[in-house]
């Protein structure tokens, strides 16, 4: 029997097709180039530009964990940490602030100690009890703004916790 040349030339081409559709869905998860966090980031007027450069570097957490990545774990909580350190948040700073960022520092070098000791299962513990931190800290500056609102000049006075009702303590 004859072979028409079509065949094999049809099954390569299939073959490629598939191939590049899943090395397409595959080149998100390979080594994203790093956001780089340059002074102009870290003085920039606009908090959501750090904010997000936070969340891309926790993101980064994440996929390292999936990945088992912990140099990539390690050099995400190190940039998350001097995002932090550097930022000067157009926002007051009042003690509970103080003691959500110092916490967030603290799981930070957490993160990158359990990174270079190789600790899965602690790294995991620390991420998601940062991000719980995370989100109470941004839930508490949300709702002090609303029950404070903004002075004159637009900046934010925080009202103290001890005079927010009891519904947003």
């Amino acid at each position: 029997m004859i072979q028409s040349p079509r065949k094999p030339i049809g099954l390569m081409v299939t073959v490629l097709t598939i191939g590049g559709i899943c090395a397409g869905m595959l080149l998100p998860l390979s080594g994203n180039p790093p956001i780089p966090v340059s002074p102009a980031v870290l003085v920039d007027d606009d908090p959501g530009v750090m904010m997000r450069a936070k969340l891309t570097r926790s993101k980064e957490v994440l996929e390292g964990l999936l990945r088992n990545d912990f140099r990539s774990i390690s050099r995400a909580a190190v940039e998350m940490k001097r995002i932090s350190e550097a930022a000067e948040w157009p926002r007051a700073r009042d003690e509970v602030y103080e003691r959500f960022s110092a916490e967030f520092r603290r799981q930070c070098n957490e993160l990158e100690a359990l990174a270079k000791d190789l600790n899965r299962e602690g790294v995991k513990f620390t991420y998601l009890n940062m991000t719980t931190t995370c989100i109470n800290c941004h839930d508490y500056v949300r709702d002090s703004e609303r029950v404070a609102g903004t002075t004159r000049e637009g900046s934010i006075q925080f009202v103290p916790p001890h005079g927010l009702p009891p519904s947003v303590r």
